[in-house]
């Protein structure tokens, strides 16, 4: 099988030709986590584990100016036995993106990084029978760059830009994965924006969707509960998932600290429906702003999205047992962990499976506040563990413990860095400490950032060049043109005064008088015209 392209030559492929940036890719060892879906009344937790994946890239140093880093990005990646959730937890701009000295007319450089990276990390993880990726689209002045509002070249999108932003991101990422029959394989998009009805919520839609069957739609407006939950009639406190620093997470912890009954009731909000309406009075959806909750929904050997309570049906019993054989055996990604130092789930080291045997704590609160997973060891005492060993330590293991296995089969995705969970937190709330306020301080708290990760993990080097090798082709200048001839069409004008009417030009518009190939101007038996009085 061939090896999955690195994120490194992803990146070289969709970057601008000539472009030069570093790219910081760092990631968390997996560690227990608490389940994303309350559990009912008198029922365990599911089996959750949780790692966090960082990537950031900077404007290289040259002609005197400082390495700073431009745009990074926060995910969280969920596993469960039936299901595997990639949240985006954040993403931000420092306001220097100006330094890439990207063409102008190209597409985003930030778009192109993003959905390159979020496919990278989806790929390997797509042989799972159901896989979500999960967002929620609200503006904020700042994210992960403290101070950096203040730089006059951070240009914050409102509310119903960056909803749409990201449904253009997505949207790159869907249709790389699209629908075939051999191998059976569906996926599709779902947007919910609390407040608009299903109208409104279509304008938010990609363009691409207009390209879409009616009768088999990709871009949805609902929540998918039926294929994230098996029971949709279980109360709504047990049917939406609790992100970190999401909208809706608060909104559920408030609705629990009201009140619940001992059958996991509510007192004021009593269905689904209910709970998404109340959403649009909360806060941070009300008073004019916006928040899109976004979901992907991806499914191995379906031609259609067969409904969670099938799917858990026609495999229980099967995942922990199908993830206890898989976890001893050798991968690509495997293979390719080990060339670059990691080891691997198949050859494990006697510290990965005394790591394995001491995961009985309980399940931490937050996923970003587990200490006693250290991460993966880079070479065993011996030099090596046999098969053997690796498949008797595996037969006693946990739910918890397969499921920590299962996700080591991913090691083509680990970052560059590897980092305990304590340590990554150390490392994030390092970054939020610093100011990007002025090109200056953002170039002291990029080196600063930099150095506190070698630190915490004693590392030499950090970081990877990357020059892109894209040429813009054709088509992409074509779809740059049809946007702006929208944008045209689509446009506010402002009523011209009497006065100025035979002296400006029909073309003194600034838009129109570049757009003179891709404006439709109609006839003149169809403009009606004012009589003069």
């Amino acid at each position: 099988m061939v090896p999955a392209p690195t994120l490194q030559s992803r990146l070289v492929s969709i970057l601008p030709q000539g472009l030069d940036v570093i790219v910081y890719h760092l990631s968390s060892s997996p560690a227990s986590t608490s389940a994303l879906f309350a559990p009912l009344p008198g029922q365990d937790e599911e089996p959750t584990i949780c790692e966090s994946h960082f990537l950031a890239i900077s404007s290289p140093e040259r002609s005197g100016l400082k390495e700073i880093l431009v745009f990074a990005i926060e995910i969280l990646i969920f596993a469960t036995p039936n299901l595997t959730t990639v949240f985006v937890c954040k993403a931000d701009s420092s306001g220097f993106s100006s330094r890439l000295n990207a063409s102008q007319g190209r597409p985003s450089v930030v778009a192109a990084v993003t959905s390159a990276f979020l496919d990278f990390l989806l790929e390997p993880r797509l042989n799972h029978s159901r896989v979500i990726l999960s967002l929620f689209a609200r503006s904020q002045n700042q994210y992960l760059f403290p101070g950096s509002i203040e730089n006059p070249g951070k240009h914050v999108l409102d509310d119903r830009q960056l909803i749409k932003w990201w449904c253009r991101v997505l949207d790159k990422v869907l249709r790389l994965h699209s629908d075939t029959s051999d191998p059976p394989f569906s996926s599709s998009a779902h947007l919910l924006v609390p407040g608009c009805d299903k109208g409104e919520t279509k304008t938010f839609f990609p363009p691409s969707s207009r390209q879409d069957s009616p009768s088999d739609p990709k871009w949805i407006n609902s929540y998918p509960v039926e294929l994230l939950v098996t029971d949709v009639a279980d109360t709504p406190r047990h049917l939406v998932p609790r992100f970190p620093d999401d909208p809706k997470s608060r909104f559920l912890d408030d609705l629990d600290g009201d009140f619940i009954d001992n059958q996991g009731h509510w007192r004021s909000v009593k269905s689904l429906d209910q709970f998404w309406e109340m959403m649009s009075y909360r806060q941070e959806c009300s008073a004019g702003r916006l928040v899109g909750f976004l979901w992907l929904v991806f499914s191995q050997g379906q031609t259609s999205h067969t409904k969670r309570s099938e799917l858990d049906q026609f495999a229980r019993g099967e995942p922990l047992e199908r993830l206890r054989e898989q976890a001893s055996l050798p991968t690509p990604g495997n293979s390719q962990a080990q060339e670059n130092g990691h080891a691997g789930f198949g050859q494990q080291t006697p510290s990965d499976l005394s790591m394995i045997r001491e995961l009985n704590s309980p399940p931490p609160s937050s996923p970003l506040e587990v200490p006693h997973d250290e991460g993966p060891s880079t070479e065993s005492a011996d030099g090596n563990v046999n098969d053997g060993c690796a498949s008797a330590s595996l037969a006693g293991l946990t739910d918890e413990d397969v499921l920590q296995a299962h996700a080591r089969r991913f090691n083509e995705t680990l970052g560059e860095l590897v980092l305990s969970t304590t340590q990554y937190q150390t490392l994030m709330d390092h970054l939020l400490q610093t100011d990007f306020a002025g090109e200056e301080k953002a170039a002291e708290a990029t080196k600063s950032w930099i150095q506190k990760a070698l630190a915490l993990t004693g590392k030499a080097v950090f970081g990877l060049p990357v020059r892109g090798e894209h040429v813009l082709s054709g088509s992409e200048g074509a779809e740059r043109t049809d946007l702006q001839r929208i944008n045209v069409l689509t446009g506010v004008r402002k009523k011209r005064k009497a006065d100025d009417t035979d002296e400006r030009p029909a073309n003194s518009q600034g838009t129109e008088r570049t757009s003179n190939a891709t404006v439709n101007t109609l006839s003149a038996g169809l403009v009606r015209k004012k009589p003069k009085g």
